[in-house]
């Protein structure tokens, strides 16, 4: 039962009665023992109503069952929130496809705004990789970082380095830093252009196919110079917070 804090007066007849009750966590026991105390306490000539009394009980029992529904709906908004971090936990690291709000811009590059001077925003697809998951106002949210495109590696097929190569025009230069005559054939997207074996292909400075080859010292064998050694994922430097349900694909 709650503790309770009565605050009684006597009446000119001598006897008390309750002029409130100061408690947030009423229960139905107290009430009963409060409807029984005011029974022994009321006139007899004039007794209370049972209608009334059906009524406050009804009342009462109603207002206890919605705190009960009230604090059964957080427990399970909690327990639907930690669901919700465990299974976005499991995303961390992976890569995922997911729809964000991106601002929409002007012909300079510039945000546009409307005459309130909020910044319009359209809904697009993209790629992201998860770093960290939090819980924020009950729905979990991916800290992540988009995917902005793709890097080809070309190696020496000599020394097994990387080089590197001019994005723009695919010119290779050599491990020591000579700026060759060779170029690396790329597509409209800056991409190698690989032929049908998956293997890079060379250009001379005219634009020819080439293919320049290296001698090993302890062999007449000659192999080719240069060779596709994979590709590498460009991912922003700053973060992204991605809705859980706004995910669209899991890789």
């Amino acid at each position: 039962m709650a503790d309770l804090a009565v605050n009684t007066k006597t009446g000119v007849d001598g006897s008390e009665y309750t002029t409130s009750i100061s408690n947030d966590k009423l229960t139905n026991q107290d009430f009963l023992k409060l409807m029984i105390e005011e029974l022994k306490q009321q006139d007899p000539t004039k007794p209370m109503d049972s209608q009334r009394m059906l009524d406050t009980q009804m009342q009462m029992s109603s207002m206890e069952t919605n705190l009960q529904m009230t604090a059964s709906m957080k427990s399970l908004e909690s327990a639907i929130a930690n669901m919700s971090l465990s299974s976005a936990s499991a995303l961390m690291g992976k890569k995922i496809d997911a729809v964000i709000d991106v601002p929409v811009k002007d012909e300079n590059g510039d945000n546009l705004k409307d005459p309130d001077g909020n910044t319009y925003t359209e809904k697009v697809r993209a790629s992201f990789l998860v770093n960290t998951v939090e819980i924020q106002d009950g729905t979990a949210r991916l800290e992540s970082h988009e995917l902005l495109g793709f890097k080809d590696r070309i190696a020496s097929t000599e020394t097994g380095t990387n080089l590197n190569y001019n994005y723009t025009n695919g010119q290779i230069t050599d491990s020591d830093g000579t700026v060759t005559d060779y170029y690396v054939k790329l597509d409209d997207q800056g991409r190698f252009d690989l032929d049908a074996n998956g293997k890079v292909v060379i250009l001379d400075a005219e634009g020819e196919i080439v293919t320049p080859k290296y001698s090993p010292t302890d062999s007449t064998d000659t192999y080719p110079k240069f060779g596709f050694s994979g590709t590498d994922e460009i991912y922003a430097e700053s973060s992204t917070f991605v809705n859980y349900e706004d995910i669209l694909k899991i890789y």
